[in-house]
């Protein structure tokens, strides 16, 4: 019996100090990813939502087993790969994506127009070659940072609020 209690007492100072300890830490908020006028593949494995336009190019949703909400309006062709993957290519393309488990999305054109805010990560590469002539490939804002070019190699983000200090 004696020993029961004293393990009783051991597990709930451990509880306290672990809520405590997790306590001090805030939880992990939302970040934001905005694009304009953008010339890029782009990557991203999120949870949270996007809404977007893509002048000429193509969109691959790969939705949650549970299913997201997805919307896509003008896409000249729509082609399912399996049950959760789809590629949405053509001009004009309009959609929202939404769900509160990961998904992904590939989104390669030009006249990329969208902003995505939540939880996850990815990476962005511009399509700027100075050398081709091409200098002006779009530009990023990233968790609340100030606009700045598209990254002209394959560069890796994560979509989170920076910490609050």
């Amino acid at each position: 019996m004696r020993l029961s209690k004293v393990f009783l007492i051991a597990a709930l100072g451990v509880s306290a100090f672990a809520g405590a300890a997790a306590a001090g830490r805030p939880p992990l908020q939302d970040g934001a990813l905005s694009v304009r006028d953008g010339r890029a593949n782009i990557m991203l494995k999120m949870k949270g939502s996007t809404i977007g336009r893509i002048g000429n190019g193509r969109l691959v949703v790969t939705d949650s087993p549970a299913g997201a909400t997805i919307v896509v309006r003008g896409a000249g062709r729509e082609h399912p790969v399996n049950g959760n993957t789809t590629v949405y290519s053509g001009t004009n393309i309009r959609f929202r994506v939404a769900d509160d488990r990961r998904f992904s999305l590939k989104i390669a054109g030009k006249g990329l127009n969208f902003s995505a805010v939540g939880r996850g990560d990815g990476w962005i590469d511009g399509w700027g070659d100075p050398a081709g002539g091409v200098f002006f490939d779009g530009s990023y804002s990233l968790n609340g940072e100030p606009y700045r070019s598209l990254p002209d190699e394959r560069t890796r983000f994560d979509l989170a609020a920076p910490p609050t200090r």
